[in-house]
């Protein structure tokens, strides 16, 4: 197994994947950690995140096992001839980017006694930096996997168990498929969220002052910062402008529906929607298998989620994952915890009736 990883970019995701692969006491890693921004580094250093600086990139990799590419993709493209050249022969390079066609067409240029893997853990936040680091960030999260061709099926096994150590669950994709799925399920969604908001503002404060919860779940990912989707829109720009055209076509579909007051064919999207929504195992970030979803009514008083979690893990009980659906100050809000089986899930149910909060489960 690998024990000398380098990660290049200390922030929000190298940081995660730093504190992820630190807190597996049994592996002792040595993490090598640069960043252009001293801050940073001096902070993953002072977190854990890393276990020690270095003053070049070129430094950072010369004795790499593995070597993570945390920056924007733009700075990936330029860094991956420069490593390819600093590290040992059986070096893994391997990224981040949330574009892989790209990257793996420059990853081709690289020598053959060094493999790169492209990666994308589908596991991003609206938040951004070091400070934001979180290593449960990648737990249940999918970790998108695009090796070079000439990659060991060996030595693509021994990556994979090093990524599952942090709680993510690895899929392999064609390059151009994934762009192509990450062009629809993210990059998209990412526009229409700004432009949701955008569109909203621009009506005058008093519309967005009145937005609710549903308004703001749409719109969280408008925070997202524009550095990082820079680089995603201009390398992915063929599949997000397919993406934008499919889109616009049923809007207009949409605005005739509603302008010549032909209301009930709209049964038949929310059908569909609804149909489609609830295909997507949503307790797994990134949607892969499904977990078992309890729904939990709770008022709002302290301590009441550690009340619970307390009694399920005492029931012997593991929560996968957790979400805070809905909320209303002063009232309560609904809760949504995940478990592995069928049989975990209905034990949860008969503990938190005994502890008298309302639970149901999705039908």
């Amino acid at each position: 197994m690998f024990q000398k990883i380098s990660i290049i970019g200390t922030g929000l995701i190298g940081g995660s994947l730093g504190l992820a692969l630190r807190q597996q006491k049994n592996q002792n890693f040595k993490i090598t950690g640069f960043d252009i921004d001293s801050k940073s580094l001096n902070v993953a250093l002072e977190i854990g995140a890393i276990t020690e600086k270095a003053n070049s990139i070129e430094d950072a990799v010369k004795d790499a096992d593995v070597v993570f590419l945390c920056t924007p993709i733009g700075e990936i493209l330029k860094q991956i001839q420069i490593i390819a050249k600093s590290v040992r022969s059986g070096t893994i390079i391997t990224d981040v980017g949330s574009v892989k066609k790209i990257i793996l067409k420059e990853a081709e240029k690289i020598k053959n006694d060094v493999y790169f893997i492209g990666g994308h853990p589908m596991a991003g936040s609206e938040r951004k930096g070091i400070y934001s680091a979180d290593p449960f960030l990648f737990q249940n999260a999918v970790y998108v996997l695009c090796p070079s061709f000439n990659v060991p099926i060996k030595i693509v096994n021994n990556f994979i168990e090093l990524i599952k150590l942090t709680g993510a669950n690895i899929i392999l994709l064609d390059p151009e498929i994934h762009d192509r799925i990450s062009a629809y399920i993210s990059h998209l969604p990412q526009l229409l969220a700004v432009l949701l908001v955008n569109t909203a503002g621009a009506m005058g404060t008093d519309y967005l002052s009145l937005a609710g919860g549903g308004f703001r779940d749409l719109t969280r990912i408008a925070s997202s910062q524009f550095e990082i989707w820079h680089d995603i829109i201009s390398f992915n720009r063929e599949k997000i402008t397919e993406a934008l055209d499919n889109f616009i076509n049923g809007l207009y579909k949409y605005r005739n529906l509603v302008k010549s007051g032909e209301i009930e064919n709209f049964k038949i999207e929310f059908e569909t929607a609804f149909k489609f929504r609830n295909e997507i195992p949503s307790s797994r970030k990134g949607f892969i298998n499904p977990l078992y979803d309890v729904f939990i009514i709770v008022e709002d008083k302290p301590g009441v989620l550690s009340k619970i979690s307390t009694a399920l893990y005492q029931g012997g009980l593991n929560i996968k994952d957790i979400e805070l659906l809905r909320v209303r100050e002063g009232i309560g809000g609904t809760f949504r915890i995940s478990f592995g089986s069928e049989s975990d899930a209905k034990k949860a149910i008969e503990i938190i009736n005994s502890l008298g909060y309302k639970v149901f489960t999705r039908e």
